[in-house]
């Protein structure tokens, strides 16, 4: 629910990430992407070839492609074949073209085997689109789907692309165009038109805050009953569009309804004068706590800084609430 900049260091990590993409030790059956793809260019005719050839040829700018970037090549690639040509099935192929393209590029791969390893050093490790839930998921893998036994257990990363790759499959393993979200984000999305962005160029990270409407704050406190505390979501900017998009692709209001104790847990904090145990925290363990944001996140029980908030679910929510009482700055 908050932005990233795409920044040089984050661009060069990106090249980085992308130049070592598959060269882990792999069987000798294993087939890079750029070769799959010259084998789907050569049974191709016409457009299609061209649209493979195209691939080839800026293989490499379209993992690194930056969201402008990517809007450029949309362009490009739609003047070779309409989102609509890509669903045929071509020739004798049991797929359709935008299939064989995505597979080709190896995108399961890069889910299941290379994204997941840069995540686990990152700050990403919930959704991206509600910052509720992990952006693992478990998925069975059987070797008799008859009988439905199972082979094996994975935890996989779910990803979503900000670009369908139904309709631009060229832009699969583009790293901006990757989103890490939970199953139900990714499900509800589909390939209907989110307008958050991940991913900009501009100072513009926060565009949502989650608030505690202060009339139901009293009333909370004066009766004491849990279905008087109300949270809603806010957009920053005044981005009504945004903020309707958002709510309603993903249902925010609704999935952090059924949250509304971390509130009132925050609320009761604020209530207790938390200063005089700030205090005793920092006089009493210094040693223990050098870093100040740690009594901070003991207090709120989660991260507290603004560029931590995908370490753990729900810390945009407390983040916001808190500062919001005055448990934080």
């Amino acid at each position: 629910m908050r932005r990233i900049k795409v920044t040089n260091e984050l661009q060069n990590e990106v090249e980085i990430f992308n130049k070592n993409l598959f060269i882990e030790k792999r069987d000798k059956s294993f087939e890079l992407p750029i070769d799959r793809l010259r084998k789907l260019r050569n049974k191709r005719s016409h457009k299609y070839k061209t649209y493979v050839k195209n691939i080839i040829l800026n293989y490499e700018d379209l993992l690194n492609a930056n969201p402008i970037e990517m809007k450029t090549f949309i362009t490009k690639f739609n003047k070779i074949l309409k989102p609509h040509e890509l669903e045929k099935k071509i020739g004798s192929s049991k797929i359709s073209f935008h299939e064989e393209v995505v597979r080709a590029m190896r995108y399961e791969d890069l889910r299941s085997k290379e994204f997941p390893n840069y995540l686990l050093n990152s700050n990403l490790k919930t959704c991206v689109y509600c910052n509720a839930q992990s952006t693992l998921v478990i998925e069975k893998k059987f070797y008799d789907k008859k009988k439905r036994r199972v082979k094996q257990i994975l935890a996989k990363l779910q990803l979503d692309h900000y670009y369908p790759k139904s309709k631009y499959p060229f832009l699969c393993t583009s790293f901006f165009n990757l989103y890490p979200t939970c199953a139900n984000c990714n499900l509800a999305k589909g390939s209907k038109e989110a307008l958050f962005e991940l991913y900009t160029t501009t100072n513009d990270l926060d565009l949502f805050n989650f608030k505690i409407d202060d009339k139901s704050i009293i009333k909370y406190l004066v009766k004491c009953e849990l279905k008087h505390l109300k949270v809603d979501l806010e957009s920053t900017t005044g981005d009504s569009n945004l903020l309707k998009n958002h709510n309603e692709l993903f249902q925010i209001e609704a999935v952090y309804g059924s949250h509304v104790d971390v509130a009132e847990e925050l609320v009761l904090k604020a209530k207790a004068n938390p200063q005089t145990y700030r205090s005793m925290l920092e006089k009493s363990y210094s040693k223990l706590f050098p870093d100040p944001t740690i009594i901070d996140r003991l207090l709120v029980g989660n991260y507290t800084k603004a560029e931590e908030l995908g370490k753990r679910p729900m810390a945009k929510y407390t983040q916001d609430i808190a500062r919001q009482l005055k448990l934080i700055k």
